[in-house]
């Protein structure tokens, strides 16, 4: 009989082979109401980890209450609320739904989504459109009549000029664009403008072919453009993508989500099934984009986002991007030394994702729970600063809190020390 240490071993190889394994292809561009299990009319889903209404930080809340007035749900903020606390809308996180979503991840029925396709393993996740650059966004908490129209206009007009396009191209490979982005000074998550660029070039002449009109054309032309951070949210899901088919993987230790609602940092582990490990999040240190801004200012770290450095991106390849260091001051040296970090805490790396500061050594990939509860080592994640209202107030990065890791292993303990 095989011990249990060779058998989490060889059980985290299985897990990050399925992984790297994973070929995340875009595939189409559809409302949330037709693609996303478990989807319905009255659900609004937020970043993860799970959390009550009353619970929320502002930002949810707020977005929470926008997409319930955007799809025409209620007429006033307070109408909303009563339907919430009423029970007649379902509040569920992203996670649950095999979807993403950055900032507070709100996402709604009429949500015009990213679908990106595992097509080595036949799954599929997904990520709303990014509603480009800007301080006040649905994603940040945010809703007036100006966030509305935009949403609409998402909805109505760029989500199937998106879909006219990707179809005619036949799919985008999301892992070749990230491969090429790391080379080109991304880490594809504070950082994605190589990829933006590069996803860009692979629709250019079939949205100038397929595009319904010249003004719809030249209208989700700007936005592409101006949206720096927009494949962002491709790249998330494709991530998803990679990390689901790992889920249940039996004795292994591999982190397969990490998650934040601006209240609590939440991990779930490949054999652990699909179970949080929840602590209290972190305050993220980094740039306030306004003078008047500062630490008092700022809710807890929230997103999905941190599902890019679940599969080794962001964080952990600052050497890859180091001017993300500026946000906190830091240095090239600096970003390499957080990347060599992060490697002693992961099972291997991605030959697909080689960073050419580390003489193309590929990103520390696989996170082991058991690696950061013996080194002490939180892992990094990039990602920005929201405001404990609304609005998107800076950028930095973050450690997670480690209670979730060692409650975890203490779980998996549990689970398998008689096996």
């Amino acid at each position: 009989m095989r011990d249990l240490k060779t058998q989490v071993d060889q059980a985290n190889e299985e897990a990050l082979r399925i992984v790297l394994s994973g070929r995340p292809v875009l595939v189409d561009v559809r409302p949330a109401i037709d693609v996303v299990p478990g989807m319905s009319r009255n659900t609004i889903l937020h970043s993860a980890p799970p959390i009550e209404w009353r619970d929320m930080c502002g930002p949810h809340r707020n977005g929470v209450l926008g997409a319930i007035l955007w799809e025409g749900l209620a007429d006033t903020p307070a109408d909303a609320e009563a339907m919430i606390e009423n029970g007649d809308v379902l509040i569920e996180p992203c996670h649950h739904h095999d979807t993403v979503g950055a900032g507070t991840g709100i996402t709604s029925a009429s949500t015009p989504m990213l679908v990106v396709e595992n097509t080595a393993h036949g799954n599929r996740a997904f990520s709303c459109l990014s509603e480009g650059g800007g301080l006040e966004l649905l994603k940040w908490g945010c809703y007036d009549q100006k966030i509305a129209d935009h949403l609409s206009w998402q909805a109505e007009v760029l989500g199937p000029t998106l879909k006219s396009a990707i179809e005619a191209v036949g799919g985008v490979d999301v892992k070749n664009i990230i491969s090429k982005a790391v080379q080109m000074g991304d880490e594809c998550h504070n950082r994605s403008i190589a990829a933006n660029s590069l996803f860009f070039r692979e629709i250019a002449v079939a949205l100038l072919d397929t595009a319904s009109d010249r003004k719809t054309l030249i209208d989700s032309v700007t936005f592409l453009t101006e949206a720096d951070q927009f494949f962002l949210h491709g790249i998330m899901a494709a991530a998803k993508s990679m990390l689901n088919p790992a889920a249940g993987t039996e004795f292994s230790t591999m982190v397969t989500a990490m998650a934040r609602n601006g209240v609590e940092f939440g991990i779930r582990v490949a054999g652990l099934g699909d179970t949080w490990f929840t602590a209290p999040a972190n305050h993220v240190e980094g740039l306030f984009f306004r003078s008047e801004w500062g630490p008092d200012d700022a809710a807890p770290d929230l997103g999905d986002s941190s599902i890019t450095e679940t599969i080794g991106l962001g964080g952990f390849i600052q050497a890859a991007a180091p001017s993300v260091q500026s946000y906190v001051g830091g240095s090239m040296q600096q970003a390499i030394d957080n990347t060599r970090e992060m490697a002693t805490v992961c099972i291997g790396a991605n030959p697909e994702f080689p960073i050419p500061a580390l003489d193309f050594s590929g990103a520390p990939v696989g996170i082991d729970i058991r690696k950061v509860v013996k080194t002490q080592t939180a892992p990094l994640i990039d990602t920005a600063i929201t405001h404990r209202d609304k609005g998107l107030i800076g950028a930095g990065q973050v450690r997670t809190p480690l209670a979730c890791f060692e409650q975890a292993l203490k779980a998996f303990a549990r689970q398998y020390a008689t096996s």
